[in-house]
């Protein structure tokens, strides 16, 4: 049941020729990457979560067997059924704060979907429609629905803009530093030298930063304060939002258990930048679930993405039984999972502070529909 994570998976562009600093500037990088390559291959293996249990110790026990071994730093569970929330935890609570990283996808998409509910655009609107320079290129026939569905053909990345973001952005993983630089603007200029593939199912993480820009183009506001104004404060959510920088900001773990850098992704912060609880994403599930949530017609399936998975707006549906509605996420420093039964109405969630996958918490939901 894993998609891919809001996690840096380009592949190592070719850089071209430059003047002597650019290449003076991509050995130093380089060189750094390898330094903390090797950082990371001496650093400790992961054991088990750290810190004071807290909440309730039989949800403790049915996720941390759920997810697996190989874990350690912190993390906070929520499990679901109607309207009653048990918490889980160890080293934080349901009040720690975690980056979600795609999990984000899912506030991208209701917001789509509560913009065409006011007229504001259409599914079918095209991409030269709200950037009419876009017009006789391929990305401007590209419609909002076909990237909310992951079938635009926009590659899974945008593309670096010159040499320098290709090394930083091929640097990055390995020094666990953020490596989304490109600003809104630049995002939106990027469009305008992009190949459109085949519009097959293929997740995009450039294509959902493209989303929440038009989006942003379309109302006049910029992609935080629709979160805020649309979303979070008519559930208050109040401890949910996207972050403007990454001062302040509190940071996970790579898997290695290194530090690694807060991620706050500037341009592509719609596809993976906001931070929230497991107590805030209980109030998003819930209301998701029982359709009452801004834009919770997105989480209803559409179409097939795979063998595994139909796909709404973001949202994936599980074909199997139980039929489990969920995203998941990650970043430099941390994982996300949130899914709840259709059927049932049971949710999980989990948010871990280490980047190691925490998809097994589903496996708590399936246990129960099998009890």
């Amino acid at each position: 049941m894993e998609k891919p994570a809001m996690v840096r998976d380009a592949a190592l562009t070719r850089i071209p020729r430059r003047r002597s600093f650019l290449a003076r500037s991509i050995v130093v990088l380089v060189s750094g990457a390898l330094a903390a390559g090797t950082l990371i291959a001496a650093a400790p293996a992961p054991r088990a979560f750290q810190g004071e249990p807290t909440g309730d110790p039989e949800l403790a026990a049915e996720v941390t067997s759920s997810v697996g071994p190989g874990h350690w730093q912190h993390y906070a569970a929520a499990h679901i059924e109607g309207d009653d929330v048990t918490w889980a935890g160890q080293g934080a609570d349901e009040h720690t704060e975690f980056e979600i990283g795609s999990i984000t996808k899912t506030f991208t998409a209701a917001l789509f979907a509560d913009a065409v509910g006011r007229g504001e655009v259409a599914p079918t609107t095209r991409l030269d429609e709200i950037w009419p320079e876009l017009q006789g290129k391929e990305a401007g026939t590209v419609d909002l629905e076909s990237i909310a569905m992951q079938r635009s053909g926009l590659p899974a990345m945008m593309p670096p803009a010159n040499a320098v973001d290709a090394a930083v952005s091929f640097i990055s993983p390995p020094v666990l530093a953020d490596p989304y630089r490109a600003s809104d603007e630049e995002v939106v200029e990027s469009l305008a030298d992009i190949s459109v593939g085949e519009q097959v199912p293929e997740y995009s993480n450039y294509g959902f930063a493209v989303l929440g820009q038009a989006l942003s183009e379309v109302t006049g506001q910029d992609y935080a304060d629709l979160v805020r104004q649309r979303i979070t404060e008519p559930l208050d959510m109040d401890d949910t939002y996207v972050p403007e920088g990454a001062e302040g900001l509190s940071h996970g773990y790579g898997a290695s258990g290194l530090p690694a850098a807060p991620w706050t992704l500037a341009g592509t912060a719609p596809a993976g930048a906001v931070r929230s609880t497991a107590h805030d994403l209980s109030i998003w599930l819930r209301a998701v679930r029982d359709g009452h949530a801004t834009g919770a017609e997105a989480a209803v399936p559409r179409r097939n993405f795979d063998d595994h998975d139909d796909i709404g707006w973001a949202w994936f549906t599980t074909t199997t039984t139980p039929a489990v509605t969920w995203h998941n996420g990650g970043t430099g420093g941390y994982r996300s999972y949130l899914g709840f039964d259709r059927d049932s109405g049971e949710g999980i969630i989990m948010l871990s502070d280490a980047a190691v996958s925490v998809d097994g918490a589903a496996d708590v939901i399936a246990q129960a529909d099998d009890s």
